[in-house]
């Protein structure tokens, strides 16, 4: 790591967009004229039929979802539960962001086939950007997901069948928020800059909860941003969003809750600098590392627009204290259409960056439907927890897919962002997936003694899906016709020792399978040609076998201080079986490349974790992971894929070098897989004086990996064939300052120390992503009543 070339900041740069402006003001004036009141010593309106209610963050003893039939605490699997109060004190704004406090977590923002951003991530060295949920639906599409309606993210860790397919290595779920008994007002208006040439933001955010009658209540979410990326100049970010919520019957027998949300981005994106820009890689040039590192090497016209709508209600029905029933259905729509300049290379002799453009345009609809049933009754002198139901979804994503032109190249020091322009590319073919799936299951959790369980159950799915791919005239391509079916039976079985209240021991294994087929998150649907569904002849081929992963893992859990601190520990097993493998004969250049075999891929490791309250004024959330991850496969599969492509496993190699390659043991075999940092860990602690003064800070640590094709690939990169993505330490602080009971001042600083640091980067390590370097986020929470 080297600290940043930065070059003074230039002033009056702000600009925004009037509608977002105005929207801006909108949410952040009534808080301005509130706290200005209770200044001045103003009356406030008395006219309030129930008290105002405090909401603070607690403690969560329970996932979100009733498939969870243990408490935290004694849950057989590793499940970590960022809160609200965490995420947003450290100025968290998307889940990107927020998934920066779990350790094991890798953004796939590289090229890895076509260009991705940090919406892609992988979980313990497997992807998993299809494993996204939110209130336990699979939310499916590329695109940022803002967090101002979320109350936590759930990270469930291990292979997790508890929603569907996928989740070889875990899931994601986020969890919204809903209306609550009592009122409540608060917003964040904050504002944030650096000392490099990106533009300044601005952010604010309203929660209006409100409680109509003695069980009804109206919550009330809105979101704007504005301005610039930091340390990437040119780059923008807009955003406005809005999500009522309205629920009846709170805290009776009968409960229905209906919520919407709808998020308009916009924006010029960023598409990282050339991988010479980084000591450590493969492609490190000094004479680049010169260029400053807000270089921003795409063009004015760029663009990237998003918009995500969502409509959903649930109802609850207490039969009695111990039967609840319970149906969910959620409606969604995702819309992206970018164009955006992409650096492909550096030419040293010329010191100039080759670009590229790429295009995305596509939609994705989803429409679910969750009823479960949860019981709690006893046999003979066993108790029991009993969660069944039955998932019904269909998932449709429609895409126009584009030729990747070159654009003109430009100086790697002084970048022409008006160099040329293209709003539009045309497309050259359509595709659509459709995926239905029905599933049913049953979890229980049993208590035998006083301090045994044992909890567990199986998931069965029926998973179908279809491909419609053509070209513009309407000719059938590639895929079209493509069909693939399964049923799969995928579950978890743990068994729990209690040796105190507080603590438990326990050992488990989790199994879940993840059918050919699942694009509906794939980056690579708007590519043209087959290279929009990757691993046809591979992973994703109509014949291929459904991929298993099963977990092994053995756990403690143990809460201290009045439970308020939670601390775990896991050893975990997991090996991902049937991936396929193709290539060609081995030494056979003329043959075909067609699925030849399947091999294993294997992550174990420790993780541990602590978070909670060590006093009432000492708060903490830190995790570490420790990785070792291999690829298995044998010596005909590793020479077959030596066949298909000898560059990839040697620079400048033949057909003919292979035998030596694969006898020299230079092949996959036992490699790491490619961007699985075998350490990484996380820290966020705040300390509160008690006279209105909170300060905190944490670290991000994120040890080195291999560049190479990630584990979803049909292509096989040998470890160093393309070095590595270097490790790096970042340092945040937080300050904060309560004047009144209703508004408070809060400072972020990120990266105080200003490393120059790569977060991610294409197979080729020919580009990465840049962290963001040193940053200033000023926000000013406020309580309006």
């Amino acid at each position: 790591m080297t600290s940043r070339t930065a070059r003074p900041a230039r002033t009056g740069q702000f600009h925004t967009r009037p509608l977002t402006t105005a929207l801006l003001l909108a949410l952040a004036l009534p808080a301005a004229a509130e706290t200005a009141a209770d200044a001045a010593g103003q009356p406030q309106s008395d006219t309030t039929t129930f008290d105002p209610v405090e909401v603070t963050g607690e403690r969560v003893e329970r996932a979100s979802s009733p498939k969870f039939t243990a408490p935290l605490l004694d849950t057989p699997q590793t499940l970590s539960v960022v809160p609200s109060d965490v995420f947003n004190a450290q100025g968290a704004q998307n889940l990107t962001d927020v998934l920066r406090n779990t350790p094991g977590i890798s953004f796939n923002a590289g090229e890895n086939g076509f260009s991705t951003n940090t919406n892609n991530f992988s979980l313990r060295g497997f992807d998993t950007s299809g494993s996204i949920f939110i209130d336990g639906v699979r939310d499916s599409g590329n695109y940022a997901r803002d967090v101002f309606n979320v109350d936590r993210v759930e990270v469930a860790k291990g292979p997790a069948a508890d929603n569907g397919r996928g989740g070889l290595a875990g899931y994601v779920n986020m969890v919204s928020k809903t209306p609550q008994l009592g009122y409540f007002a608060r917003g964040t208006a904050s504002f944030g800059a650096d000392g490099t040439d990106a533009d300044s933001r601005l952010r604010a955010t309203v929660d209006l909860n409100n409680q109509l009658g003695e069980h009804s209540a109206l919550r009330l979410n809105l979101m704007a941003t504005n301005g610039g990326v930091p340390g990437r100049e040119h780059a923008s970010n807009d955003a406005v969003g809005i999500a009522p919520s309205l629920a009846f019957g709170l805290g009776t027998d009968t409960r229905f809750i209906l919520a919407a949300e709808h998020v308009s981005q916009s924006g010029r994106p960023d598409w990282g600098v050339p991988g010479a820009f980084i000591p450590g890689t493969i492609n490190h040039n000094a004479d680049a590392e010169r260029a400053s590192t807000d270089n921003f090497y795409g063009l004015a016209s760029d663009f990237d627009e998003n918009t995500s709508s969502s409509v959903s209600a649930r109802f609850e029905h207490d039969f009695s204290p111990a039967l609840t029933l319970s149906n969910f259905t959620r409606w969604s729509q995702t819309s992206r259409d970018a164009v955006y300049t992409v650096p492909t290379n550096y030419v040293p002799a010329t010191q100039l960056v080759t670009t590229q453009a790429q295009a995305f345009r596509r939609d994705n609809d989803g429409i679910a439907n969750l009823t479960n049933l949860t019981a709690r009754f006893r046999t003979g002198g066993w108790a029991h927890t009993l969660s069944t139901g039955l998932d019904l979804s269909r998932e449709e994503s429609e895409s126009d897919r584009f030729p990747t032109p070159n654009q003109p190249s430009t100086s790697v020091f002084a970048p022409d962002f008006r160099r040329a322009t293209l709003r539009r590319i045309a497309p050259t073919q359509s595709s659509r997936v459709r995926i239905d799936s029905v599933a049913a299951y049953a979890y229980d959790t049993i208590e035998f003694g006083e301090r045994w369980q044992l909890t567990g159950g199986l998931r069965a799915e029926r998973y179908e899906v279809s491909i419609d791919s053509r070209t513009i005239a309407g000719a059938p391509q590639g895929p079209d016709g493509y069909e693939v079916s399964d049923t799969t039976v995928s579950g978890k079985l743990g068994l729990v020792y209690k040796p105190a209240e507080n603590g438990s021991l326990y050992a488990s294994v989790n199994m879940a399978a993840l059918p050919p087929g699942n694009f509906l998150s794939n980056p690579d649907i708007s590519r043209d040609g087959n290279n929009a569904f990757p691993g046809l002849v591979g992973q994703n081929n109509e014949a291929a076998k459904t991929q298993r992963a099963v977990s092994h893992e053995l756990g403690v859990k143990w809460d201290f201080f009045d439970d308020k601190l939670s601390t775990s520990a896991a050893l975990f097993n997991t090996t991902r079986r049937s991936v396929a493998i193709t290539g060609r004969e081995p030494g056979v250049a003329s043959s075909p490349e067609v699925l030849r075999g399947y091999g294993q891929q294997v992550v174990r490791g420790l993780e541990l974790s602590a978070t909670g309250s060590i006093t009432e004024a000492w708060t903490v959330f830190a995790g570490a992971v420790f990785l070792d991850s291999e690829r298995k496969l044998d010596a005909y599969l590793d020479a077959a894929r030596c066949t298909a492509a000898p560059t990839d496993y040697r620079a400048n190699a033949t057909v003919a070098d292979c035998a030596a390659i694969i006898a020299a043991g230079e092949g996959v075999a036992g490699d790491e897989l490619a961007f699985t940092p075998r350490r990484s860990a996380s820290l966020w602690t705040t300390y509160a004086f008690g006279n209105g003064l909170t300060v905190g800070g944490g670290l991000q640590y994120v040890g080195n990996s291999w560049a190479g094709r990630p584990d979803d690939a049909d292509r096989l990169i040998p470890n160093g064939r393309w070095g590595k993505l270097p490790g790096y330490t970042v340092g945040n602080l937080m300050a904060s300052y309560a004047f009144s009971d209703r508004f408070s001042l809060r400072l972020n600083i990120d990266n105080v120390t200003d490393e120059t640091y790569a977060t991610s980067g294409n197979w080729a390590m020919s580009r990465v992503f840049l962290g963001p370097p040193r940053n200033y986020l000023l926000s000013a929470d406020f309580r309006f009543w």
